[in-house]
């Protein structure tokens, strides 16, 4: 099974639910994930967005060009 961010988002609320600090989150992480976890940056800034209220672990929509319009088939095709 290939984990995303939204199954990682869910075990760093997990830990923050529970009380646990940054620190005691990510270690476990790394150890049991090794280089799939995300940043300690991450963890701090889902922990702050977490400690602001936000239960939604699914990104927010944003404006911009669509990823799909950046592939080497259309690269190759301009």
């Amino acid at each position: 099974m290939e984990l995303n961010r939204e199954h990682f988002r869910a075990m760093i609320f997990y830990d923050f639910r529970r009380g646990l600090s940054q620190e005691e989150c990510i270690n476990p992480l790394n150890l049991t994930f090794g280089d799939e976890v995300p940043s300690k940056t991450t963890v701090d800034c889902w922990f702050s967005e977490f400690n602001l209220g936000r239960s939604s672990l699914s990104d927010e929509f944003r404006e911009g060009r669509p990823k799909s319009t950046v592939v080497p088939e259309n690269i190759d095709a301009v």
